[in-house]
């Protein structure tokens, strides 16, 4: 899988571990499952890896079939938009956000870490 390929599935697995960890509820072992899974790419592991073996396609093509593996929308998430002006603090994914309504800056669930303010161009 190439880089570009890790750095979407990382962006993807940070941006939705908040709504996996709120789905699990008080489910232990699928809890377990997610912090393993992100500590896991935070080794270094390829993110792409870690979302096939937590059982989410990290295919983008609506025409092809996941096999055994199970989408977002079989779970009723929505696609998360990935856009703004903070970047990943580890700089492995490209996941962009926004502060939220309150100011508050955005915060990498994999690393549990609070995001990096991109600096603007130069004029």
């Amino acid at each position: 899988m190439s880089t570009a390929d890790n750095r979407a599935a990382a962006a993807w697995l940070c941006a939705a571990v908040p709504d996996l960890l709120a789905g699990a509820s008080e489910d232990e072992q699928v809890l377990a499952w997610i912090d393993q899974a992100t500590q896991a790419v935070r080794d270094g592991e390829p993110a792409a890896a870690v979302c096939r073996r937590l059982g989410y396609s990290t295919r983008t093509d609506p025409d092809k079939h996941a096999g055994d593996m199970v989408g977002l929308d079989d779970f009723g998430l929505d696609p998360v938009q990935v856009e703004g002006d903070y970047r990943c603090p580890a700089g492995r994914c490209s996941r962009r956000a926004h502060p939220d309504e309150r100011g508050r800056e955005p915060r990498c669930a994999v690393d549990d870490a609070p995001m990096v303010l991109r600096a603007r161009p130069r004029p």
